[in-house]
């Protein structure tokens, strides 16, 4: 790779970040909007570490190409993120005791950057639920547009699903969206909230049928974002996602140092009668 000439910015091609994330991520770049779509071999996404630490340089890449003026994020099938990637669990050693330096690069390390890179993205972002999300559902929510489907449901399963602290920014984001006494309660309990109940209580602005989910999503990316000039889209995004970026600099660190720590004492995780390792919450 040839060095980067003093006399030219850093930039990105689209063709070549694209090709480099498409295990995880499928991308379309049309008109300026750029479409970001998690999937795992080309099905739903499964959630594992190799695409934990792949989403922030992703990101990063996407940040750095300047064809991009808006991003809509969406996932594959009839689930956005719903499901763990198992083998991950066996193949970067979480199957057993892990060490504290395991705990850090796989958990405090990567989700301290997580948040902030789809924050960091200087363009407006649509979220696109075409299906239940289960896992890392903060980042649904940070950003300027947020859409679903009927068949859209939200949870969290740190507390009462793995059985680890929630830290990683729900107890944060949640708490903003929903109050404190609500937030807690859906922390807490696992509860399942479903599309009706998420515009009621304004997780999300639009419920919008399975087939045009996506049509909806590129309709408000035209016609909200790329119908105003580059300079008040963009400053409009900023002015927006401020409070986030205070909140979560001032509150994340924190939260996940308490996740980290309570996890020490979680792991290996459970085996069951049939000898078969998995993660869930102990009695």
């Amino acid at each position: 790779m040839a060095p980067l000439e003093r006399s030219r910015y850093y930039e990105t091609r689209f063709e070549d970040y694209a090709e480099k994330w498409s295990e995880f991520f499928a991308m379309r770049l049309e008109d300026g909007i750029l479409e970001f779509r998690l999937h795992s071999d080309g099905g739903p996404a499964r959630w594992g570490f190799a695409v934990h630490r792949a989403l922030v340089p992703a990101l990063a890449d996407v940040w750095a190409d300047p064809q991009v003026e808006c991003v809509i994020v969406t996932g594959t099938g009839d689930a956005f993120l719903n499901e763990a990637d198992d083998d991950d669990w066996e193949r970067f050693g979480f199957t057993r005791s892990f060490t504290f330096q395991q705990g850090y690069e796989y958990w405090y390390r990567d989700h301290m950057h997580e948040p902030f890179a789809l924050l960091n993205l200087d363009v407006p972002v649509i979220t696109a639920l075409n299906g239940p999300i289960s896992l890392h559902p903060e980042l649904a929510f940070l950003a300027d547009l947020v859409l679903c489907t009927p068949e859209t449901t939200v949870t969290d399963g740190h507390y009462t699903g793995v059985g680890i602290v929630p830290g990683d920014g729900v107890q944060i984001i949640f708490r903003e969206l929903l109050g404190r006494v609500r937030a807690n309660h859906f922390l807490l309990t696992g509860e399942t909230l479903t599309a009706d109940r998420m515009l009621n209580l304004g997780l999300v602005g639009e419920v919008v049928p399975a087939d045009r989910l996506n049509e909806r999503a590129w309709e408000l990316a035209r016609d909200v974002f790329m119908r105003v000039d580059a300079a008040h889209r963009r400053l409009t995004r900023s002015l927006l996602v401020q409070p986030w970026r205070e909140l979560l600099t001032k509150e994340l660190p924190f939260g996940m140092a308490m996740e980290c720590w309570a996890t020490q004492t979680h792991w290996p995780v459970i085996e069951g009668d049939d000898g078969v390792a998995s993660v869930g919450a102990r009695g």
